[in-house]
Protein backbone atom coordinates (compact mmCIF):
# COMPACT_ATOMS: atom_id res chain seq x y z
CA UNK A 1 0.00 0.00 0.00
CA UNK A 2 1.82 3.38 -1.00
CA UNK A 3 -0.85 5.46 0.91
CA UNK A 4 -3.62 5.20 3.14
CA UNK A 5 -7.11 6.25 1.38
CA UNK A 6 -8.90 9.54 1.44
CA UNK A 7 -12.23 9.78 3.75
CA UNK A 8 -14.72 7.06 3.04
CA UNK A 9 -12.53 5.17 0.34
CA UNK A 10 -12.28 1.30 1.26
CA UNK A 11 -9.65 -0.92 0.71
CA UNK A 12 -9.48 -4.79 0.19
CA UNK A 13 -5.51 -5.76 0.20
CA UNK A 14 -4.28 -9.74 0.71
CA UNK A 15 -2.85 -10.23 3.84
CA UNK A 16 0.99 -11.12 3.57
CA UNK A 17 3.33 -11.35 6.34
CA UNK A 18 7.19 -11.26 5.07
CA UNK A 19 9.19 -9.99 8.07
CA UNK A 20 12.78 -9.00 8.33
CA UNK A 21 13.84 -8.57 11.74
CA UNK A 22 16.44 -5.85 9.49
CA UNK A 23 13.88 -3.78 8.23
CA UNK A 24 11.89 -3.52 11.44
CA UNK A 25 11.05 0.25 12.19
CA UNK A 26 12.83 2.19 15.63
CA UNK A 27 9.69 3.53 16.74
CA UNK A 28 10.74 3.78 20.18
CA UNK A 29 7.51 5.25 22.68
CA UNK A 30 6.77 7.44 20.47
CA UNK A 31 2.44 7.62 20.13
CA UNK A 32 1.74 6.49 16.45
CA UNK A 33 -1.45 8.65 15.04
CA UNK A 34 -2.74 6.72 11.80
CA UNK A 35 -3.09 9.22 9.17
CA UNK A 36 -0.85 7.43 6.49
CA UNK A 37 1.18 4.16 5.88
CA UNK A 38 4.33 5.40 7.77
CA UNK A 39 3.67 2.24 10.66
CA UNK A 40 0.76 0.78 8.77
CA UNK A 41 1.52 -2.40 6.43
CA UNK A 42 -1.86 -3.12 5.27
CA UNK A 43 -5.85 -2.75 6.15
CA UNK A 44 -9.09 -4.34 4.79
CA UNK A 45 -13.08 -2.93 5.56
CA UNK A 46 -11.58 0.34 6.82
CA UNK A 47 -12.10 4.01 5.79
CA UNK A 48 -9.51 6.85 7.20
CA UNK A 49 -11.77 9.68 8.06
CA UNK A 50 -11.38 12.89 9.58
CA UNK A 51 -12.13 15.06 13.14
CA UNK A 52 -14.55 17.28 13.91
CA UNK A 53 -14.31 20.03 16.51
CA UNK A 54 -17.15 20.56 19.14
CA UNK A 55 -18.45 24.23 19.22
CA UNK A 56 -17.95 26.23 22.81
CA UNK A 57 -19.01 29.37 21.51
CA UNK A 58 -17.73 32.76 22.41
CA UNK A 59 -14.82 33.43 24.69
CA UNK A 60 -13.69 36.83 24.14
CA UNK A 61 -14.76 39.98 22.60
CA UNK A 62 -13.15 43.50 21.69
CA UNK A 63 -13.33 45.61 24.78
CA UNK A 64 -10.52 48.13 25.29
CA UNK A 65 -10.02 50.73 22.55
CA UNK A 66 -7.23 49.52 21.30
CA UNK A 67 -9.19 46.09 20.12
CA UNK A 68 -10.81 48.86 17.94
CA UNK A 69 -10.12 50.28 14.52
CA UNK A 70 -11.66 53.83 15.41
CA UNK A 71 -9.60 53.73 19.15
CA UNK A 72 -13.20 53.98 20.29
CA UNK A 73 -15.28 50.94 22.02
CA UNK A 74 -18.50 50.64 20.79
CA UNK A 75 -21.13 48.35 19.25
CA UNK A 76 -20.25 46.76 16.68
CA UNK A 77 -19.56 45.93 13.76
CA UNK A 78 -15.87 46.50 15.31
CA UNK A 79 -14.16 47.73 11.53
CA UNK A 80 -14.73 51.69 10.70
CA UNK A 81 -11.97 54.33 10.20
CA UNK A 82 -8.53 53.98 11.15
CA UNK A 83 -7.39 51.94 8.27
CA UNK A 84 -7.29 52.56 4.37
CA UNK A 85 -8.82 49.15 4.00
CA UNK A 86 -11.36 49.06 7.22
CA UNK A 87 -11.31 45.68 8.86
CA UNK A 88 -11.59 44.89 12.26
CA UNK A 89 -8.23 43.13 12.91
CA UNK A 90 -9.12 42.23 16.48
CA UNK A 91 -7.45 38.56 16.72
CA UNK A 92 -7.12 38.66 13.04
CA UNK A 93 -3.80 36.68 13.74
CA UNK A 94 -3.50 35.57 17.85
CA UNK A 95 -1.08 33.00 19.31
CA UNK A 96 -3.10 30.57 22.05
CA UNK A 97 -0.13 29.26 24.84
CA UNK A 98 -0.28 26.85 28.08
CA UNK A 99 1.99 28.60 29.85
CA UNK A 100 3.62 25.93 32.18
CA UNK A 101 5.70 28.08 34.34
CA UNK A 102 2.93 30.60 35.09
CA UNK A 103 -0.22 27.66 34.92
CA UNK A 104 -2.36 29.45 32.98
CA UNK A 105 -3.30 30.27 29.44
CA UNK A 106 -2.06 32.97 27.88
CA UNK A 107 -3.33 35.04 24.85
CA UNK A 108 -1.06 37.29 22.29
CA UNK A 109 -3.55 38.98 19.14
CA UNK A 110 -3.38 41.83 17.11
CA UNK A 111 -5.88 44.32 18.40
CA UNK A 112 -5.93 46.44 15.51
CA UNK A 113 -3.54 48.41 11.82
CA UNK A 114 -3.54 51.83 13.74
CA UNK A 115 -0.04 53.58 14.41
CA UNK A 116 1.18 52.65 17.74
CA UNK A 117 -1.47 49.70 18.10
CA UNK A 118 -0.65 46.02 17.13
CA UNK A 119 0.21 43.31 19.83
CA UNK A 120 -2.09 42.86 22.44
CA UNK A 121 -1.78 40.42 25.83
CA UNK A 122 -4.65 38.75 27.76
CA UNK A 123 -5.07 35.20 30.27
CA UNK A 124 -7.02 33.52 31.40
CA UNK A 125 -6.70 30.78 34.63
CA UNK A 126 -9.82 28.50 32.82
CA UNK A 127 -9.62 29.06 29.18
CA UNK A 128 -13.12 30.42 29.42
CA UNK A 129 -12.87 33.71 31.03
CA UNK A 130 -10.05 35.93 29.90
CA UNK A 131 -8.75 39.16 31.48
CA UNK A 132 -6.85 42.04 29.55
CA UNK A 133 -4.24 43.25 32.04
CA UNK A 134 -3.19 46.98 30.92
CA UNK A 135 0.34 46.47 30.84
CA UNK A 136 1.59 49.36 28.63
CA UNK A 137 4.20 51.65 29.64
CA UNK A 138 1.13 54.20 29.89
CA UNK A 139 -0.84 51.86 31.96
CA UNK A 140 -3.79 52.29 29.41
CA UNK A 141 -4.22 49.24 27.50
CA UNK A 142 -2.58 45.96 27.12
CA UNK A 143 -0.63 46.63 24.64
CA UNK A 144 3.39 44.85 24.96
CA UNK A 145 6.10 47.11 25.31
CA UNK A 146 8.93 47.59 22.83
CA UNK A 147 12.22 48.52 24.41
CA UNK A 148 12.53 50.85 21.29
CA UNK A 149 10.68 51.74 18.19
CA UNK A 150 10.91 49.79 14.80
CA UNK A 151 13.07 51.16 12.56
CA UNK A 152 11.93 51.74 8.77
CA UNK A 153 14.52 52.44 6.00
CA UNK A 154 12.87 54.39 3.47
CA UNK A 155 13.00 53.97 0.21
CA UNK A 156 15.45 57.00 -0.07
CA UNK A 157 17.75 55.15 2.67
CA UNK A 158 16.51 57.61 5.60
CA UNK A 159 16.01 55.88 9.01
CA UNK A 160 12.70 56.36 10.56
CA UNK A 161 11.67 55.56 13.78
CA UNK A 162 7.71 54.43 14.11
CA UNK A 163 5.24 53.89 16.38
CA UNK A 164 3.81 51.49 13.68
CA UNK A 165 0.72 49.23 14.17
CA UNK A 166 2.36 45.36 13.54
CA UNK A 167 0.54 42.89 11.59
CA UNK A 168 0.84 39.35 11.13
CA UNK A 169 2.33 38.44 14.54
CA UNK A 170 2.91 34.90 15.81
CA UNK A 171 3.90 34.16 19.55
CA UNK A 172 5.94 31.26 20.06
CA UNK A 173 6.92 29.80 23.66
CA UNK A 174 10.33 28.25 22.80
CA UNK A 175 10.53 24.77 23.92
CA UNK A 176 14.26 24.20 23.54
CA UNK A 177 14.92 27.05 26.21
CA UNK A 178 14.13 27.10 30.10
CA UNK A 179 11.81 29.31 31.42
CA UNK A 180 13.79 32.89 32.41
CA UNK A 181 15.92 32.65 29.28
CA UNK A 182 16.37 35.92 27.85
CA UNK A 183 14.80 34.49 24.29
CA UNK A 184 12.29 32.03 25.82
CA UNK A 185 9.17 33.89 24.33
CA UNK A 186 9.94 34.70 20.13
CA UNK A 187 7.57 36.68 18.19
CA UNK A 188 7.55 37.08 14.35
CA UNK A 189 5.69 39.89 12.22
CA UNK A 190 5.69 42.38 10.01
CA UNK A 191 4.72 46.43 10.13
CA UNK A 192 2.14 47.18 8.41
CA UNK A 193 2.68 50.18 5.87
CA UNK A 194 0.08 49.80 3.18
CA UNK A 195 1.82 47.19 1.89
CA UNK A 196 5.27 49.04 1.67
CA UNK A 197 7.46 46.97 3.52
CA UNK A 198 6.01 43.44 3.54
CA UNK A 199 9.25 41.83 5.29
CA UNK A 200 9.64 39.76 8.54
CA UNK A 201 10.72 41.18 11.87
CA UNK A 202 11.88 39.41 14.59
CA UNK A 203 11.83 39.68 18.66
CA UNK A 204 12.47 38.07 21.76
CA UNK A 205 11.16 38.69 25.44
CA UNK A 206 11.90 36.75 28.94
CA UNK A 207 8.42 37.13 30.19
CA UNK A 208 6.17 38.15 26.90
CA UNK A 209 5.04 41.25 27.92
CA UNK A 210 9.03 43.30 27.32
CA UNK A 211 10.41 42.60 23.94
CA UNK A 212 13.26 43.47 22.15
CA UNK A 213 13.84 43.67 18.23
CA UNK A 214 16.31 40.73 16.70
CA UNK A 215 18.52 42.85 14.25
CA UNK A 216 17.88 45.60 15.70
CA UNK A 217 14.24 45.77 14.39
CA UNK A 218 15.11 45.22 10.52
CA UNK A 219 13.75 42.71 8.23
CA UNK A 220 15.45 39.19 8.46
CA UNK A 221 13.75 37.96 5.08
CA UNK A 222 12.53 39.31 1.73
CA UNK A 223 9.25 39.86 1.07
CA UNK A 224 6.62 38.87 1.32
CA UNK A 225 5.40 38.31 5.34
CA UNK A 226 2.14 40.30 4.90
CA UNK A 227 -0.23 36.60 6.19
CA UNK A 228 1.00 35.09 9.76
CA UNK A 229 4.63 34.77 10.56
CA UNK A 230 6.04 32.16 12.84
CA UNK A 231 9.05 30.97 13.98
CA UNK A 232 9.13 27.17 15.46
CA UNK A 233 11.63 25.14 17.31
CA UNK A 234 11.93 21.56 15.27
CA UNK A 235 12.94 18.94 18.12
CA UNK A 236 13.57 16.52 14.63
CA UNK A 237 16.80 18.77 13.22
CA UNK A 238 17.18 20.36 16.22
CA UNK A 239 16.98 23.96 14.33
CA UNK A 240 14.54 26.67 14.33
CA UNK A 241 12.05 26.98 11.42
CA UNK A 242 10.57 30.28 9.91
CA UNK A 243 7.33 30.54 8.00
CA UNK A 244 5.98 33.25 5.77
CA UNK A 245 3.96 34.49 3.28
CA UNK A 246 5.03 33.48 -0.30
CA UNK A 247 4.19 35.70 -3.41
CA UNK A 248 3.40 34.02 -6.63
CA UNK A 249 1.32 36.59 -8.61
CA UNK A 250 1.13 40.57 -7.63
CA UNK A 251 1.99 42.24 -4.42
CA UNK A 252 -1.17 41.89 -2.88
CA UNK A 253 -4.99 42.74 -3.44
CA UNK A 254 -6.68 41.89 -6.62
CA UNK A 255 -4.91 39.27 -8.21
CA UNK A 256 -2.43 38.16 -5.85
CA UNK A 257 -1.35 34.13 -5.53
CA UNK A 258 -0.72 33.87 -1.53
CA UNK A 259 1.72 30.95 -1.02
CA UNK A 260 3.75 30.34 1.67
CA UNK A 261 7.90 30.07 1.84
CA UNK A 262 9.48 27.74 4.49
CA UNK A 263 12.91 28.27 5.80
CA UNK A 264 15.40 26.97 8.17
CA UNK A 265 17.97 28.92 10.17
CA UNK A 266 21.86 27.60 9.10
CA UNK A 267 23.98 29.51 11.95
CA UNK A 268 23.54 26.91 15.00
CA UNK A 269 20.46 28.30 15.99
CA UNK A 270 22.38 31.57 17.16
CA UNK A 271 19.62 34.35 16.22
CA UNK A 272 21.17 37.05 18.55
CA UNK A 273 24.35 37.15 16.00
CA UNK A 274 22.69 35.71 12.90
CA UNK A 275 19.52 36.66 12.40
CA UNK A 276 19.09 36.79 9.10
CA UNK A 277 20.66 33.13 8.37
CA UNK A 278 17.42 31.46 6.91
CA UNK A 279 17.54 28.77 4.12
CA UNK A 280 14.15 28.60 2.42
CA UNK A 281 13.91 24.68 2.17
CA UNK A 282 10.49 24.93 -0.01
CA UNK A 283 8.21 27.66 -1.36
CA UNK A 284 4.53 26.74 -2.67
CA UNK A 285 1.14 27.63 -3.07
CA UNK A 286 -2.40 25.21 -2.65
CA UNK A 287 -2.65 23.60 -5.98
CA UNK A 288 -6.07 22.92 -5.44
CA UNK A 289 -7.91 20.11 -7.28
CA UNK A 290 -10.92 22.62 -7.64
CA UNK A 291 -9.56 24.59 -10.96
CA UNK A 292 -12.20 27.59 -10.58
CA UNK A 293 -10.70 31.32 -11.17
CA UNK A 294 -11.45 34.41 -9.73
CA UNK A 295 -13.45 36.50 -12.29
CA UNK A 296 -11.44 38.36 -15.04
CA UNK A 297 -8.34 36.74 -13.87
CA UNK A 298 -6.22 33.24 -14.35
CA UNK A 299 -5.99 33.42 -10.33
CA UNK A 300 -7.20 30.51 -8.63
CA UNK A 301 -10.38 30.81 -6.62
CA UNK A 302 -9.11 28.12 -3.52
CA UNK A 303 -5.54 29.99 -1.83
CA UNK A 304 -3.29 29.16 1.32
CA UNK A 305 -4.28 32.57 3.40
CA UNK A 306 -2.28 31.45 6.83
CA UNK A 307 -0.32 28.73 7.37
CA UNK A 308 0.14 28.20 11.18
CA UNK A 309 2.34 24.99 11.82
CA UNK A 310 1.70 23.00 14.88
CA UNK A 311 4.03 19.88 16.15
CA UNK A 312 2.35 17.37 17.87
CA UNK A 313 4.04 13.77 19.19
CA UNK A 314 6.38 13.82 16.37
CA UNK A 315 4.22 15.19 13.46
CA UNK A 316 3.93 18.55 11.65
CA UNK A 317 0.40 19.79 11.23
CA UNK A 318 -0.42 22.84 8.66
CA UNK A 319 -3.88 24.47 9.88
CA UNK A 320 -4.13 25.06 6.71
CA UNK A 321 -6.10 28.20 6.36
CA UNK A 322 -8.13 28.27 3.09
CA UNK A 323 -9.74 31.66 1.58
CA UNK A 324 -12.15 31.48 -1.22
CA UNK A 325 -10.49 34.35 -2.99
CA UNK A 326 -12.92 37.13 -4.72
CA UNK A 327 -11.63 40.72 -6.54
CA UNK A 328 -15.16 42.22 -5.29
CA UNK A 329 -14.42 44.07 -2.09
CA UNK A 330 -18.13 44.34 -0.25
CA UNK A 331 -19.09 48.25 -0.92
CA UNK A 332 -19.75 49.95 2.58
CA UNK A 333 -23.54 49.67 3.43
CA UNK A 334 -23.65 46.59 1.75
CA UNK A 335 -22.52 43.82 4.28
CA UNK A 336 -24.59 41.30 5.21
CA UNK A 337 -24.43 40.33 8.24
CA UNK A 338 -26.95 37.44 8.32
CA UNK A 339 -26.48 35.39 5.02
CA UNK A 340 -23.88 32.67 5.39
CA UNK A 341 -21.73 33.51 2.26
CA UNK A 342 -19.56 31.13 0.29
CA UNK A 343 -16.89 33.68 -1.70
CA UNK A 344 -14.79 36.00 -0.31
CA UNK A 345 -15.19 33.11 3.01
CA UNK A 346 -12.37 31.19 5.46
CA UNK A 347 -11.96 27.83 7.02
CA UNK A 348 -9.36 25.61 8.06
CA UNK A 349 -8.29 22.14 7.24
CA UNK A 350 -5.85 19.55 9.29
CA UNK A 351 -2.47 18.79 6.90
CA UNK A 352 -0.17 16.62 8.36
CA UNK A 353 3.61 16.46 7.26
CA UNK A 354 6.32 14.28 8.55
CA UNK A 355 9.41 16.78 8.02
CA UNK A 356 7.79 20.16 8.40
CA UNK A 357 8.15 20.80 4.56
CA UNK A 358 6.13 18.67 2.98
CA UNK A 359 2.14 18.45 4.02
CA UNK A 360 -0.67 16.01 2.39
CA UNK A 361 -3.20 18.60 1.74
CA UNK A 362 -5.54 15.61 0.05
CA UNK A 363 -6.52 14.17 3.68
CA UNK A 364 -9.27 17.51 4.34
CA UNK A 365 -8.70 20.19 2.58
CA UNK A 366 -8.90 19.43 -0.53
CA UNK A 367 -11.93 17.74 0.21
CA UNK A 368 -13.61 20.40 2.12
CA UNK A 369 -13.39 18.88 5.63
CA UNK A 370 -13.17 21.45 8.22
CA UNK A 371 -11.54 20.84 11.47
CA UNK A 372 -13.88 23.76 12.57
CA UNK A 373 -16.66 24.20 9.74
CA UNK A 374 -18.45 27.85 9.68
CA UNK A 375 -22.06 28.43 10.87
CA UNK A 376 -24.97 28.89 9.12
CA UNK A 377 -27.12 32.10 8.78
CA UNK A 378 -27.06 34.57 11.55
CA UNK A 379 -23.85 32.96 13.11
CA UNK A 380 -21.17 34.70 15.01
CA UNK A 381 -18.70 32.47 12.81
CA UNK A 382 -21.07 32.21 9.45
CA UNK A 383 -18.18 33.56 7.24
CA UNK A 384 -14.93 32.93 8.84
CA UNK A 385 -13.40 30.32 11.03
CA UNK A 386 -9.78 30.71 11.21
CA UNK A 387 -7.19 29.41 13.06
CA UNK A 388 -4.73 29.94 16.17
CA UNK A 389 -1.41 29.78 15.63
CA UNK A 390 -1.06 26.75 18.27
CA UNK A 391 -3.66 23.65 19.15
CA UNK A 392 -3.32 23.48 23.26
CA UNK A 393 -3.38 20.00 24.67
CA UNK A 394 -5.59 19.85 28.36
CA UNK A 395 -7.32 17.72 29.98
CA UNK A 396 -6.93 14.98 27.74
CA UNK A 397 -8.96 17.10 24.65
CA UNK A 398 -7.34 19.66 22.24
CA UNK A 399 -8.44 23.26 22.97
CA UNK A 400 -8.86 24.88 19.46
CA UNK A 401 -9.14 28.97 19.66
CA UNK A 402 -10.56 30.27 16.83
CA UNK A 403 -11.69 33.66 14.90
CA UNK A 404 -14.82 34.17 13.98
CA UNK A 405 -16.31 37.05 11.78
CA UNK A 406 -19.93 37.55 10.55
CA UNK A 407 -18.79 39.16 7.31
CA UNK A 408 -16.18 38.14 4.55
CA UNK A 409 -13.33 39.35 3.15
CA UNK A 410 -13.05 42.83 1.87
CA UNK A 411 -16.25 43.53 3.79
CA UNK A 412 -14.62 46.23 5.51
CA UNK A 413 -16.71 45.99 8.86
CA UNK A 414 -17.43 42.57 10.97
CA UNK A 415 -17.78 41.74 14.58
CA UNK A 416 -14.76 39.67 15.34
CA UNK A 417 -14.87 36.97 17.92
CA UNK A 418 -12.53 34.64 19.71
CA UNK A 419 -14.25 31.62 19.94
CA UNK A 420 -13.28 27.87 21.27
CA UNK A 421 -13.71 24.58 19.91
CA UNK A 422 -12.62 20.95 21.33
CA UNK A 423 -11.66 17.88 19.48
CA UNK A 424 -10.59 14.36 21.58
CA UNK A 425 -7.55 13.60 21.93
CA UNK A 426 -5.87 12.61 18.80
CA UNK A 427 -8.81 13.27 16.79
CA UNK A 428 -7.64 15.21 14.02
CA UNK A 429 -7.93 11.33 11.78
CA UNK A 430 -8.77 8.10 12.72
CA UNK A 431 -9.60 4.72 11.25
CA UNK A 432 -13.07 3.57 11.49
CA UNK A 433 -14.73 0.07 10.83
CA UNK A 434 -18.43 -0.09 10.11
CA UNK A 435 -20.64 -2.85 9.89
CA UNK A 436 -18.12 -5.50 8.18
CA UNK A 437 -15.27 -6.52 10.13
CA UNK A 438 -11.69 -4.38 9.44
CA UNK A 439 -8.46 -4.93 10.33
CA UNK A 440 -4.78 -3.33 10.28
CA UNK A 441 -2.20 -4.70 9.87
CA UNK A 442 1.59 -2.89 11.09
CA UNK A 443 4.67 -2.84 9.55
CA UNK A 444 7.24 -4.56 12.05
CA UNK A 445 8.53 -2.47 14.72
CA UNK A 446 10.87 -3.21 17.53
CA UNK A 447 8.86 -3.23 20.85
CA UNK A 448 10.70 -1.09 22.78
CA UNK A 449 8.76 -1.75 26.13
CA UNK A 450 6.45 -3.74 28.21
CA UNK A 451 2.65 -2.73 27.66
CA UNK A 452 0.32 -1.33 24.69
CA UNK A 453 -1.63 1.70 25.18
CA UNK A 454 -4.56 2.07 22.47
CA UNK A 455 -7.03 5.24 22.00
CA UNK A 456 -10.25 3.82 20.28
CA UNK A 457 -14.14 4.45 20.33
CA UNK A 458 -15.89 1.29 20.28
CA UNK A 459 -19.71 2.23 21.63
CA UNK A 460 -21.10 0.20 19.34
CA UNK A 461 -18.81 -2.43 18.49
CA UNK A 462 -15.57 -4.24 19.31
CA UNK A 463 -11.85 -4.17 18.87
CA UNK A 464 -9.32 -6.64 19.64
CA UNK A 465 -5.40 -6.59 19.33
CA UNK A 466 -3.43 -9.53 18.50
CA UNK A 467 1.02 -9.55 18.21
CA UNK A 468 2.43 -11.46 16.15
CA UNK A 469 5.93 -12.79 15.92
CA UNK A 470 8.81 -12.83 12.62
CA UNK A 471 6.15 -15.94 10.96
CA UNK A 472 2.79 -13.98 11.44
CA UNK A 473 1.97 -16.39 13.77
CA UNK A 474 -0.05 -14.67 16.75
CA UNK A 475 1.65 -14.99 20.12
CA UNK A 476 -0.59 -12.84 22.30
CA UNK A 477 -4.26 -11.64 21.93
CA UNK A 478 -5.86 -9.24 23.60
CA UNK A 479 -9.61 -10.13 25.29
CA UNK A 480 -12.38 -8.28 23.06
CA UNK A 481 -13.36 -5.00 24.20
CA UNK A 482 -17.03 -3.75 23.49
CA UNK A 483 -18.68 -0.47 24.41
CA UNK A 484 -15.49 0.84 25.15
CA UNK A 485 -14.13 4.63 24.88
CA UNK A 486 -11.09 5.16 25.97
CA UNK A 487 -8.34 7.33 25.05
CA UNK A 488 -5.58 5.24 26.75
CA UNK A 489 -6.78 1.38 26.92
CA UNK A 490 -4.06 -0.96 28.40
CA UNK A 491 -5.45 -3.91 26.58
CA UNK A 492 -5.04 -7.40 29.20
CA UNK A 493 -3.59 -9.90 27.08
CA UNK A 494 -5.43 -14.07 27.18
CA UNK A 495 -2.98 -16.03 29.42
CA UNK A 496 -0.36 -13.43 30.06
CA UNK A 497 -0.31 -10.37 32.65
CA UNK A 498 2.03 -8.11 30.21
CA UNK A 499 4.20 -8.06 27.31
CA UNK A 500 7.79 -8.11 29.14
CA UNK A 501 8.80 -11.03 27.14
CA UNK A 502 8.69 -9.37 23.56
CA UNK A 503 10.57 -6.84 24.91
CA UNK A 504 13.65 -5.94 21.95
CA UNK A 505 12.10 -8.31 19.86
CA UNK A 506 10.64 -7.58 16.23
CA UNK A 507 6.76 -7.79 16.02
CA UNK A 508 3.74 -6.69 14.16
CA UNK A 509 0.30 -5.51 15.52
CA UNK A 510 -3.15 -6.74 14.37
CA UNK A 511 -5.97 -4.52 15.39
CA UNK A 512 -9.04 -6.42 14.71
CA UNK A 513 -12.36 -4.15 15.14
CA UNK A 514 -16.07 -3.43 14.20
CA UNK A 515 -18.10 -0.56 14.28
CA UNK A 516 -15.31 1.12 16.07
CA UNK A 517 -12.98 3.61 16.23
CA UNK A 518 -8.84 3.58 16.04
CA UNK A 519 -6.90 7.13 16.53
CA UNK A 520 -3.44 6.08 17.78
CA UNK A 521 -1.42 3.51 20.05
CA UNK A 522 1.62 3.42 21.90
CA UNK A 523 4.23 1.50 23.27
CA UNK A 524 4.68 1.81 27.05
Amino acid sequence: MSKLPCCFLVILITLSLPLKGENALKIGKQKQLLFDNYIIEETQNLTLEVGQATKHGVVMEPTLPTDFQTGKVHDGPDGGAGYEFGESCFCWFFSPHWDEDKKKFRLWYMSSKRPGSGIAYAESIDGIKWTKPLISKNGKSNLINWKERLPILRQNKKRDLLDLGVDGITVTIDPSLPFGHKEKYKIAFYPNMGGQDGRTRLGYSSDGINWSFYNEGYPVTGRAADTNNQIHWNPITKKYLLHCRQDFAAGGGVGELRGVRIMEHTKENDLMNHPKAWKTLKTFTLEDPDKSVIDGTNIPVYQIHTFPMWYYEGIWFALTDILAATNRPVPEGEQDFHTRHENGVWEFYMSPSRDAVNYDFSLAAYPRKPLIPRGGDGAFDKDCARPPSNIITKNNEHWIYYLATNERWGARKWDARLALAKLRLDGFFFLKAKNEEGTIITKPFVFDGESLEVNTSSLNGYIKIEMLDQDGNTVASSKTYRGYDNIRLNPEWNERNSLKQFKGENIRLKFILMNSKIFSFKVN
